[in-house]
């Protein structure tokens, strides 16, 4: 009895000390287990011992006849009375006293978003790559198709959380541990599994694991016949088995489109796994293999749904990693897509590139549309959650964006474009310290992927005015990725910011080589002509960009600052008028993120045409839509890249002081974006430009241009010599 009030006052101590010293959490665990162990051995010895007062002594060597058992009894009674009353005041201090934090829960709490991340949810499972047990090698393309198949299926499923392909190639063949894998993914399940193709043969082994245990929860083998209709027969029970392990919840929708048979054609089915694996290189050049690989699917199956999407992704995807220009992709796309939904609209992959090629096109009620409907059909699908973000921050919804791109990161959390995405956004909403701390953690992450480095690169241009610092990453990521073609033309833009007409004709000229035809290439050439008073043939570059892109804003600018300096201003308002419709017909116009800058120059033709009050109406509603955007100008990559807005609307406004203030501002936190066009060229700073205030700023940055391009031609000359 003894023991146990004391054991009971040991565990009160111990709880109260871990909460005011920073014990580690196994320490209760372990005084209980000692408690425990003790209890046994303490029985033994009461039945062993008496206690005497000469002490303790062995029962067989006491006279019974003499025995003070009933006064050693009567002291133990004291002692468990006293160890009573001290366990009652070690509870009454407890719970009377204020908690002091442990040293652990004084440090600064985790971001939401991280918190979120590190709980693995219930119902949540990553489908490891499936081994290949087939005698031929070449058959991994087949096993493979397989893979994602599986991976498509089970994403279609609400109630559970399936990690994405990206993220669970990363274990392609590891040594890891189920539960090591689980901790990296964040998931509670992990199925694994193999397939055997031999002749007109098929066998498919799987089963699901525990993590926390390595218990099997459930497997499977699957012989059979090789046709489409097995295939996907058996892709259909793995799905439903998985879901009813995990005690997941299938709608009637979610349980007939796992019973879908895409085609019957094995051939085609062979061509579109041959596509998907070359779809997920992102290259260039593996892109166009996987356009020729889903043509030859359509060919042997004309009604394959999914090749049609297939087709239309890996043009959408070459905008991006190869060097074809939105609008080509949207043209060859959409007819695509649409072919695609006619055959199956329960295809979220359609509905989700769908949106992607809408957004581009600017369409953005359409866009959201069919993100929405792609997200009911396929709710774990990651790339739509990353490109709802992309169209939501495109429209100044950024908290919204966040929780997109953190919900895609949950789905696919080893994916370095998701990553990258979470530290635009970090940027986005002027948290540039943040971002930079991302963008290192993904070159820690995976040195060789290039967009982390594009993007410090960015970060230390445009939001610091570090431009040799963000030299030095921008040529970091182009050798990671050569052919980039718009990374090539930015580093010739950066060189114009520093003023090397000679080293940025030689990068810009370079990246027009490589694709004639690229707008953003066109658009650079544009800048560098400008540059060097070139304004005829500039002028001719401006035409091109606009007729790939009708609404790109700086060639807009140009060409409309050409007109209103010859006296065509009538011509430069039919430009925008012809693009911009909605900037006319409405007495109080809608501005967004496609049409601010062509407001704001809009306002600028207005007053030369002499029509004040709409002028007057559209700086200011373009003055409202800039006041409420968490950044004043546009992200690195865009096509403004430019100066904050309200100082060409304060400036056109005749609000000297004010646009003065905001450019002054600007110039002190490290706006240095194309300085010179805005400065030297544009005719909405017009007013001010004489201002000595505003001719100080412009020495200012021009020393500054000169002392970092003197920094940037050492640790050229540094880079040779080693």
């Amino acid at each position: 009895m003894l023991y146990l009030v004391a054991a009971w006052l040991s565990l009160q101590v111990t709880d109260v000390l871990a909460s005011l010293l920073p014990l580690p959490k196994w320490a209760g665990s372990l005084v209980v287990l000692l408690l425990v162990l003790g209890f046994p051995i303490t029985l033994i010895a009461s039945w062993v011992y008496e206690m005497t007062p000469e002490g303790l002594k062995l029962e067989k060597d006491i006279n019974h006849s003499q025995s003070v058992s009933h006064e050693t009894g009567r002291k133990i009674n004291t002692l468990i009375i006293v160890l009573l009353v001290m366990a009652i005041a070690v509870v009454a201090v407890d719970r009377l006293l204020p908690e002091t934090p442990a040293v652990a829960d004084t440090l600064p709490p985790e971001p939401p978003s991280t918190a979120a991340e590190n709980l693995a949810p219930d119902r949540s499972v990553a489908v490891l790559p499936f081994a290949n047990r087939s005698a031929r090698e070449d058959d991994s393309f087949f096993v493979d198709g397989i893979h994602d198949d599986i991976l498509t299926q089970l994403a279609r499923i609400d109630s559970l959380t399936v990690i994405s392909r990206t993220s669970v190639e990363k274990f392609r063949g590891t040594t890891q541990s189920m539960k090591e894998i689980g901790d990296v993914l964040r998931v509670k399940n992990i199925l694994e599994g193999g397939v055997q193709r031999a002749g007109d043969r098929v066998r498919i082994n799987v089963q699901l694991i525990d993590v926390s245990t390595d218990d099997h929860l459930w497997a499977e083998t699957y012989d059979r016949e090789l046709t489409t209709a097995n295939i996907f027969g058996i892709q259909s029970e793995i799905s439903t088995a998985i879901a009813e392990a995990l005690k997941a919840t299938l709608s009637p929708e979610e349980q007939d489109r796992l019973q879908g048979v895409p085609t019957e054609n094995l051939a085609a089915l062979e061509a579109y796994f041959l596509g998907k694996q070359s779809m997920a290189k992102r290259t260039g050049a593996a892109l166009a293999d996987a356009v020729d690989y889903f043509e030859q699917a359509i060919e042997l199956d004309p009604d394959f749904a999914l090749a049609y999407v297939g087709q239309a992704a890996s043009y959408s995807l070459q905008t991006d990693n190869g060097n074809l220009s939105p609008k080509d992709a949207s043209a060859l796309a959409l007819p695509l897509l649409d072919r695609a939904l006619k055959l199956d609209d329960q295809s979220a992959e359609a509905y989700a590139v769908l949106g992607s090629g809408l957004m581009r096109s600017g369409d953005r009620d359409a866009a959201e549309g069919a993100f929405r409907r792609a997200l009911d059909l396929g709710p774990n699908y990651a790339s739509a959650h990353h490109w709802y973000s992309l169209l939501l921050r495109s429209h100044g919804e950024y908290d919204a964006g966040l929780k997109h791109i953190q919900q895609a990161i949950r789905l696919d959390p080893l994916s370095t474009v998701l990553q990258t995405n979470l530290g635009t956004v970090l940027f986005e909403l002027d948290r540039p310290e943040e971002a930079i701390a991302q963008y290192k953690k993904i070159v820690e992450m995976d040195a060789a992927f290039p967009a982390s480095y594009w993007s410090l690169g960015g970060i230390y241009w445009t939001q610091f005015g570090q431009l040799d610092e963000a030299l030095t990453w921008f040529k970091k990521g182009l050798e990671r990725n050569p052919g980039n073609v718009k990374i090539t033309a930015w580093i010739g833009l950066l060189f114009l910011d520093l003023g090397d007409e000679t080293e940025a004709e030689r990068w810009i000229d370079a990246s027009l080589e490589n694709a004639p035809e690229d707008n953003f290439s066109l658009w650079a050439k544009e800048m560098l002509l400008l540059f060097q008073g070139e304004k005829t043939q500039a002028r001719e570059y401006a035409k091109k960009v606009l007729e790939q892109d009708p609404t790109w804003a700086l060639s807009l600018s140009d060409l409309g600052n050409q007109d209103l300096l010859a006296g065509f201003a009538a011509d430069a308002g039919a430009r925008y008028e012809s693009q911009f419709p909605m900037l006319f017909d409405d007495d109080h116009p809608k501005i967004d993120r496609l049409n601010v800058d062509a407001a704001i120059n809009l306002g600028l033709v207005m007053t030369h045409l002499e029509r004040p009050t709409r002028a007057q109406l559209l700086l200011d509603s373009s003055l409202d839509y800039a006041d409420s955007t968490s950044k004043p100008g546009l992200h690195w990559y865009t096509i403004a890249h430019g100066i904050p807005r309200q100082v060409q609307i304060y400036a056109l406004q005749g609000k000297t002081e004010r646009a003065l203030k905001e450019l002054r501002q600007a110039v002190d936190s490290g706006w240095r974006g194309l300085w010179w066009y805005w400065l030297e060229h544009d005719l909405t700073l017009e007013s001010i430009r004489h201002e000595p205030e505003f001719q100080a700023m412009v020495a200012e940055i021009k020393a500054d241009m000169a002392a970092q391009l003197v920094r940037v031609r050492a640790m050229e000359a540094n880079s040779l010599v080693e």
